[in-house]
């Protein structure tokens, strides 16, 4: 019995995937495509930008034996110089490596870890995982009614506590697994890619890129940023499934209009914000972190965090009310 179950969850959850696979399915992988595209271009253009760098550098004033430069101007009549601009070279502290000199080793810069620019790539992919999973969770049961496939389902032996749970599994574990999986490969090609870039350029790939990575500490901190992610919109996926699977017309205005509703009527009569500040932690913005502004202070979090999750349920199981008596529209 329990295996027939999960094999109708499986079912269930595939059935949405291909449902909605452009935006579940393909928009990451297009994503990834785009962004590999695009360095690889740069790559493609490196000779071509090392070709002009040789251009430029025929065109500039030979150097001097002390290596400065002397730029002259002849306007006078007598064949003396009216104008001239002399640069020259602070000579290097004793035991100092000279740059300009030759034969002497370039010193070693590092300027850091490259894991924010690739936790920057990350952000990319939940910005776009958190656009894609509100307008699915939104217009998913509103579709289902407006197209009368909920009826299907009704002579299907499914419950609608398996359909709704189904299409928020999608939105909260699924989908970001999908994004997880295409934010990890653009970021491997996007070091590939750099790496072949600095090779073509002569330099060291390994000690610009490969040195400059801490694979284990990025990828641990994407995973609990998931998971962290997970649980603070959790309340809010709730909400947007129970708005369409009671709208008429819009799902994104019964989602939006009551919310908004109580914080101008609590900031008009009340003259506070406490709502406002309780929703925002439920909320993707920015707060300069590296998870769409979700964060963890610890123990003072778990009363709302308790309290978002009782609201998940209850939201849920408003949407299977909804998805059994109110299927119309």
């Amino acid at each position: 019995m329990a295996e027939g179950r999960s094999q109708t969850y499986i079912t269930l959850v595939l059935r949405e995937l291909q449902e909605y696979r452009t935006s579940l399915c393909w928009t990451p992988l297009v994503l990834v495509m785009t962004l590999c595209g695009v360095l690889l271009v740069a790559v493609l253009l490196a000779d071509h930008i090392s070709a002009i760098g040789e251009s430029v550098s025929q065109v500039l004033p030979s150097r001097d034996e002390a290596g400065n430069i002397s730029i002259r101007i002849d306007s006078s009549v007598d064949g003396e110089p009216a104008l001239e601009y002399r640069l020259e070279q602070t000579p290097a502290a004793p035991g100092n490596l000279n740059p300009g000199s030759v034969g002497q080793e370039q010193p070693e810069v590092l300027a850091g870890t490259l894991n924010p620019l690739l936790q920057g790539i990350h952000n990319l992919f939940l910005f776009i995982l958190i656009l894609v999973c509100a307008n699915y969770l939104l217009a998913t049961l509103f579709n289902d009614r407006r197209d009368r496939s909920v009826l299907f389902w009704k002579s299907m032996p499914v419950s609608e506590w398996e359909e709704v749970l189904a299409k928020f599994s999608v939105a909260i574990l699924v989908t970001p697994a999908l994004y997880f999986i295409a934010s990890l490969l653009a970021q491997v090609m996007c070091l590939l890619l750099g790496m072949l870039l600095l090779w073509r350029m002569e330099m060291d790939p390994y000690a610009l890129v490969l040195a400059r990575v801490d694979g284990a500490t990025l990828i641990l901190g994407q995973l609990g940023g998931f998971a962290l992610m997970a649980l603070w919109l959790a309340p809010s996926y709730a909400w947007l499934l129970f708005a369409s699977a009671g709208a008429r017309r819009s799902p994104f205005m019964l989602a939006a209009g009551p919310l908004l509703a109580f914080i101008l009527g609590e900031r008009i009569f009340l003259g506070t914000s406490h709502l406002a500040t309780v929703l925002s932690r439920h909320l993707p913005h920015y707060s300069g972190g590296g998870y769409a502004g979700f964060s963890w202070l610890g123990a003072a979090d778990i009363p709302q965090m308790i309290l978002g999750l009782l609201f998940t349920l209850a939201a849920l199981a408003g949407a299977v009310y909804l998805r059994r008596y109110y299927f119309e529209l």
